[in-house]
């Protein structure tokens, strides 16, 4: 009866999240934040079936699947009403869930739910575009509030950066989203998987944010002092690129340290008994 019952959700599934599914693999080809998402999906996918491979006993999930489904058509419908395209993909992988612990006498589905949402992950946020220009702004006004404060002469207008000797715009590339969405990518299963408690995993998931825009912010005023000491062909022509791949591997050696330190940093080394 369970198998039949998974079978209905997983057709009717199906027709339901068509369109949803063929928006996000429409995003994962076009929007350039996403262009892994389909690389995220495949891990997911290798991982599941290994631990599918590896579990040696089905587990009792009574009827968890009913809140998973549940919170599925909840979103779905909220998604439907507003035209959000993300309310309407996100459950998809709850529904997803939801059959697998309806099948929870057959498969782990206790250890299938980080495979099946860690999609979410690369599901294109709401309102994008807008969020976007905001940090482009942002990013261009804080960067040269920040050079402005030790004397340098720098101006922006709206997106646009003048030097005294060169002229910068904050392209959708400098705004930090992409930066942002690739550490996510890799932080949050490191996080996930980290023995340690729900408090100190809270605090390392909040802190891959501030690390992501503060990298960016420090690259993009790099930016600006090498075009104002070498000028605008040195910084365009060489520093864009170097300086975007040394301050994404900044973030991310950083966003580790913070790791270690949170986790391990304040363990104490206990006494042998006597």
């Amino acid at each position: 009866m369970k198998a039949i019952s998974a079978l209905v959700l997983l057709v009717a599934g199906g027709f339901a999240y068509f369109q949803p599914m063929r928006w996000l693999i429409e995003s994962w080809r076009v929007n350039p934040y996403y262009k892994h998402g389909v690389i995220v999906v495949l891990v997911s996918i290798a991982y599941a079936v290994f631990k599918i491979v590896r579990s040696e006993k089905a587990e009792n999930q009574g009827h968890h699947w009913i809140y998973f489904l549940t919170a599925s058509i909840v979103l779905y419908l909220i998604g439907f009403q507003t035209g959000l395209n993300f309310l309407k993909t996100v459950p998809i992988f709850l529904t997803l869930l939801a059959i697998a612990h309806l099948l929870g006498d057959y498969l782990p589905a206790r250890s299938l739910r980080f495979p099946i949402l860690f999609p979410i992950i690369v599901i294109p946020v709401p309102f994008l575009p807008e969020l976007t220009a905001f940090l482009q702004f942002f990013m261009a006004d804080l960067s040269t509030g920040i050079l402005q404060v030790f004397g340098y002469e720098i101006v922006a207008e709206g997106a646009t950066i003048y030097l005294p000797n060169a002229t910068f715009v904050i392209g959708e590339p400098s705004s930090g989203i992409q930066s942002l969405v690739a550490l996510l990518t890799l932080m949050v299963p490191v996080v996930y998987f980290t023995k340690t408690s729900l408090k100190k995993k809270t605090l390392l998931y909040l802190m891959i944010v501030p690390v992501a825009m503060l990298g960016n912010l420090l690259r993009i005023v790099t930016l600006f002092l090498v075009g104002y000491y070498y000028g605008e062909a040195v910084a365009a022509d060489f520093w864009h690129d170097i300086g975007g791949v040394l301050f994404y591997f900044s973030s991310l050696i950083f966003l580790f340290i913070l790791w270690y330190l949170i986790v391990y940093g304040c363990r104490r080394t206990q006494p042998n008994p006597a």
